[in-house]
């Protein structure tokens, strides 16, 4: 006859130690993930915003160029006329950081305040990114 209450352990199973060490071990290293996923997946958005920003600037510098060279064919003051419709904002949004004329002495740009208007420097931004472009006569 067989005894429904057996001296022989069984060993089938996992111990209650044994579970909760599983579960605590998993817990740490699940934390662990998180904390490395969470950081990736918050910023992965700013390269592509970073590209999409440099393409609008390339697009707003082509219309640019586009009007002054209908400017130069069409106009008497070809860089006053760009220079007044950059600081209207009339191709796209962007931040004006730079709009004047300057002349190059000595190898360096200075201002200039003189007639002789024939070179433009105009420099944008969007976001971080940045473009400069010269204008010449």
């Amino acid at each position: 006859m067989i005894s429904i209450y057996s001296t022989e352990s069984n060993k089938q199973g996992f111990t209650l130690l044994e579970v909760l060490v599983t579960m605590v071990v998993a817990s740490i290293l699940g934390v662990i993930l998180l904390q490395f996923m969470g950081t990736s997946m918050r910023r992965s958005y700013e390269p592509v915003r970073m590209v999409q920003n440099g393409f609008e600037l390339n697009q707003i510098m082509e219309k640019m160029n586009a009007d002054y060279k209908n400017l130069l064919l069409n106009s008497d003051t070809p860089l006053e006329s760009l220079k007044t419709a950059i600081d209207n904002d009339t191709y796209g949004t962007y931040s004006v950081v730079y709009n004047n004329f300057i002349i190059f002495n000595n190898g360096s740009e200075q201002l200039d305040d003189t007639i002789i208007k024939r070179t433009l420097k105009v420099k944008i931004t969007n976001g971080s990114q940045s473009m400069t472009a010269l204008f010449a006569k």
